[in-house]
């Protein structure tokens, strides 16, 4: 999300971002009216993960070479302009491209005022269109073992303006998948294009003119949701949440029991950890047993932050066989090793190691 001479643009990273969390887009629009500054997260894991991205992006750009084709590249960069000129060179480049009927379009660029959209590849196919007898489909590359809802998102975004171009819907989109298989998996584009458009329409909705921006965002709340893990606001939204003694710092509490207790009025650690048991009627998701122990954590925590200190308490009775239990008699010799695993280690693929 980005202001260009004046007015907003979005990207197929900003929609895929609003399915992950409503408040991130609001977040976006209240850095684009000048309330609040992006934040720069120096995250080194992320940057490895940015450079393995890079690297198999160059493996499968090399695989298409090997198997004779050729490929005509974008690059935005290129361009003696402003980002605004640079961007549409680039897009009219790309199109350029695509009425030639050049094999593979790499970094193919996309820009229709409003959206713009860079696709890894593009790949001539063999079926009709305005072009004459040939179009394109999108192919992407992703480091998942396995294609994620999002990055199929982002390939429909780039659909729907290639199809703008070449005046067909492509029957296939393709992503080339990491791990040590690298194994390249097709979707068809009529089963994911309803979904998508109904998330552009709701996203559209929500960066409306009509509606309002304010910092903090009105109308959402920094929910903890995966993709906190790679966000730049991640440290803002846990500031937040603290402040306003989360439900979330409850270890183990699920997001169905927080939205539940949330709804009866209790929306805090605190408010939890001082809930009189049992609650009638009962909680929706939750048994006496598992609002027990989830209030019983939530308590522990409490005692610990109120007096300053660490606490906890052994869960009783101690079963045979289980937790503490399976541990053997305490010895002279016993030797703790703390292993570590590693996802991005490359021996034997690029599958990681659990251990």
């Amino acid at each position: 999300m980005q202001l260009l001479d004046g007015r907003p643009v979005y990207s197929a990273t900003d929609l895929v971002g609003f399915l992950w969390c409503e408040h991130l887009t609001q977040l976006g629009r209240a850095t684009l009216a000048g309330l609040i500054h992006k934040p720069v997260r120096d995250d080194p894991e992320l940057e490895l993960i940015r450079k393995r991205g890079f690297d198999h992006e160059k493996r499968y750009l090399d695989s298409l070479k090997a198997a004779g084709r050729t490929v005509t590249e974008i690059s935005p960069d290129g361009y003696d302009a402003d980002q605004l000129g640079r961007l549409q060179a680039a897009a009219a480049e790309t199109e350029r491209a695509i009425r030639r009927g050049d094999d593979v379009i790499y970094q193919a660029t996309f820009f229709d005022g409003k959206w713009r959209g860079h696709a890894d590849f593009l790949k001539k196919v063999d079926k009709p269109s305005d072009l004459g007898d040939w179009s394109y489909e999108v192919a992407d590359t992703k480091l998942a073992r396995s294609a994620k809802a999002g990055a199929l998102l982002q390939m429909c975004t780039y659909t729907e303006m290639l199809e703008a171009i070449q005046g067909v819907q492509p029957e296939w989109m393709e992503v080339a998948l990491g791990g040590s298989a690298r194994a390249i998996e097709r979707f068809r584009l009529d089963d994911y294009m309803a979904y998508y458009r109904a998330v552009k329409a709701r996203f559209e909705r929500a960066v409306s003119d009509d509606r309002p921006v304010t910092n903090p965002p009105t109308g959402t709340y920094p929910e903890p949701v995966d993709h906190c893990d790679v966000c730049a606001w991640v440290l803002n939204c846990i500031a937040r949440r603290r402040a306003d003694d989360h439900l979330s710092f409850v270890a183990g509490i699920t997001s169905r029991q927080r939205k539940a207790l949330i709804d009866r009025g209790v929306g805090t650690l605190t408010k939890l950890g001082e809930l009189q048991l049992p609650v009638r009627p009962r909680i929706d998701g939750t048994t006496d047993i598992t609002l027990g122990r989830i209030r019983e954590q939530a308590r522990i925590q409490l005692e610990a932050r109120n007096e300053h200190k660490v606490k906890f308490e052994l869960l009783s009775p101690i079963e045979a066989g289980r937790g503490l239990a399976l541990l053997p008699q305490p010895s002279k010799g016993d030797l703790f090793f703390d292993i570590e695993g590693d996802p991005y280690v490359e021996e034997g693929g690029a599958d990681g190691l659990e251990y």
